[in-house]
């Protein structure tokens, strides 16, 4: 393998880079200190869920809302990427899920209204058909089961918080034979169970006791890993009614599904992804970076590609870091950050401010390249290394919690710059 490009970071964005670069026939290699947001988002894909940020009414259709972001935010990462480029992305990574047998559902023209573990509304674009059901634009009564080994997830709380919103639900939990010798599992363990054709079986039975009038069944989302789409039709042709998986607290099952799709995508291009190889240091030239750090039991190792991108996540992500000096720093390159100067006014008082707080909207200044400067605005100031790149929420200029953005830049981003080092 030619070392072409070295993606830093395991996230959406990073393995969106890498599989675009190795689309390219670029020789890729992701490093990362573990796996990234993948594994504790809900496997969707989030493109704008408030606008504006002070909005309490989620957005219909990114479509007709993102103009108006654009316009009234230029240094957004979506500016940057385009409108063009961000339906590019998604209908890649739609057609790649496809072909990998697991559908991911939705478009720009409509945000779906999936339910979430405690019975709140989320906004989000994209979707793996597994949960399509779930829409709470249609009020079609639902039974949400629950399973007493499975401390992460409560159906009661999250039915009683529906039918607060007028949404009929009731709820049932579950305590099956194959699982009463266990104090608790966790939703990967009842993955791996439900691609049992036995337990399937199992789980139908006891629903259909609880049935009534319910015209959908939520689950957890347990519907398999490897076979989610077989384990999903299977249980759904048994009970005779749509099924829907949520999403509860990680590990997240369906973005682990989404995980290894996007991996297993780069393999087949003759890219490779590794985690436990934590960055910590590089090496520059000439205004380019040369080598890349990682940190072994010895000495550290160097790695030397042609090309470097940098998608290790803002501050939720660790690429990102603060200290008690009140400095806050890039971990790998110490790259120029924007970010509140003082550390008195990093958060606000109350912890579910509807104003967020400002420390997450640091990030990386890049120009229209996705290349690092040095400036405090996205699209000003000297490029700072002329082969580095970088991509995700690493980046300056949004507020991706408030703006249910994350996904959708991790993807786009990913994307656009996994294309202009792969060309």
């Amino acid at each position: 393998m030619t070392n072409d490009v070295l993606v830093i970071g395991a996230g959406l964005a990073g393995l969106a880079t890498a599989w675009q670069a190795s689309l390219h026939g670029k020789g890729v290699r992701v490093i990362a200190k573990g796996w990234g947001a993948t594994h504790w988002h809900a496997g969707c894909v989030d493109v704008l869920g408030y606008w504006p940020v002070e909005s309490e009414t989620p957005v219909t259709g990114p479509a007709t809302t993102l103009p108006d972001l654009l316009t009234a935010n230029p240094q957004h990462p979506y500016a940057l990427v385009g409108l063009a480029r961000l339906e590019a992305a998604l209908d890649g990574l739609k057609q790649l899920c496809t072909e990998a047998g697991y559908p991911l559902v939705g478009s720009l023209a409509k945000n779906w209204r999936l339910p979430t573990a405690v019975g709140a509304a989320r906004p989000t674009c994209l979707a793996p058909a597994t949960m399509t059901a779930g829409d709470l634009d249609g009020d079609a009564p639902m039974l949400l089961v629950g399973f007493k080994q499975l401390p992460d997830f409560y159906a009661n709380v999250a039915a009683d918080n529906l039918v607060q919103q007028g949404i009929p639900a009731r709820h049932v939990t579950l305590d099956l034979p194959a699982l009463a010798g266990r104090n608790f599992t966790t939703a990967v363990n009842l993955a791996r169970f439900m691609q049992q054709a036995d337990f399937r079986a199992a789980v139908a039975q006891a629903v259909k006791l609880h049935l009534g009038e319910a015209a959908r069944v939520g689950f957890p989302a347990v519907l398999g890993l490897e076979e989610a789409t077989a384990v999903h039709q299977d249980l759904q042709a048994q009970l005779g009614h749509p099924i829907f998986e949520i999403p509860g607290l990680p590990p997240s099952v369906p973005g682990i599904r989404l995980h290894r799709i996007l991996k297993s995508a780069i393999e087949k291009n003759g890219g490779r992804v590794y985690d436990g190889m934590e960055a910590v240091g590089f090496e520059s030239e000439g205004g380019r970076v040369t080598a890349v750090h990682t940190e072994t039991s010895g000495r550290p190792r160097q790695h030397r590609y042609e090309q470097v991108v940098l998608a290790t996540g803002g501050i939720l992500g660790g690429g990102i870091v603060t200290n008690h000096a009140g400095e806050v720093c890039e971990v790998v390159f110490n790259l120029p950050l924007h970010h509140p100067e003082n550390r008195l006014e990093w958060f606000r008082r109350d912890f579910l401010d509807k104003q967020g707080h400002p420390i997450y909207r640091s990030g990386i200044s890049v120009n229209e390249n996705f290349q690092p400067v040095n400036g405090q605005q996205t699209g000003n100031g000297r490029v700072v290394y002329q082969n580095l790149y970088a991509a995700g929420n690493t980046l300056a200029g949004f507020e991706a919690i408030r703006e249910r953005s994350f996904d959708g830049v991790a993807l786009a981003t990913g994307f656009v710059v996994g294309n202009l080092v792969g060309n």
